[in-house]
């Protein structure tokens, strides 16, 4: 099975999931992340990269609001226009967000969307560095046995994961449901270190 079959059986499955039941999951997953947020502890200001759920996915936004609520930074991702995204070398970056201001940041209300530098107010939005990152949470499609992940085939993340800190913690998350035996993989995919699923 190539890639893009994977991804439409693998998301069909977990569209399949009952609402209450990925609900559930995704709050069990959440509160794993919260342990491990307490983990780092509060020594110093922390940065954590989380996203917005679209559709099926495991929603990260309880383990936003603790991370707020325990002082962290918390940002999410932005599409870039083309013109930035050539500029960057990327094709997101992420910008802080507030806790209360999460309504009106158009990145998190159009999450696949294309955004230019001058469309978003970028001082009550700031872009975070990757380097600054202490934690990113990643969505993906379907995880194997090897941690190899299979995204939604646009390579953001690909190309974001390497820019971080060595110390920062990448965990990717999703339904048990979305286990698969093998992942295809080409040299640019890189497994996750860590996969919590429920």
């Amino acid at each position: 099975m190539d890639k893009a079959e994977l991804r439409r059986a693998v998301i069909a499955r977990r569209d399949a999931i009952d609402l209450d039941v990925r609900a559930a999951k995704s709050a069990t997953i959440c509160a794993r992340l919260v342990e491990l947020l307490d983990r780092l502890g509060a020594a110093a200001p922390h940065t954590v990269a989380v996203y917005a759920a679209m559709g099926s996915e495991v929603d990260p936004a309880a383990f936003a609001a603790a991370a707020a609520k325990r002082g962290w930074l918390v940002a999410y991702p932005c599409m870039l226009s083309a013109i930035d995204a050539a500029a960057f070398g990327q094709c997101m970056c992420m910008r802080a967000v507030a806790a209360d201001d999460a309504s009106a940041a158009p990145f998190i209300a159009h999450p696949t969307r294309a955004f230019a530098a001058t469309d978003i107010d970028s001082s009550r939005f700031p872009i975070v560095s990757a380097e600054a990152l202490d934690m990113i949470i990643v969505p993906l499609v379907a995880f194997d046995r090897a941690s190899a992940r299979l995204g939604y085939g646009g390579g953001c993340y690909d190309r974001y994961l390497p820019t971080l800190s060595p110390a920062c913690q990448i965990i990717g998350i999703a339904f048990d449901e979305q286990r698969v035996d093998h992942v295809p993989t080409d040299a640019h995919d890189l497994p996750l270190p860590h996969i919590i699923s429920a």
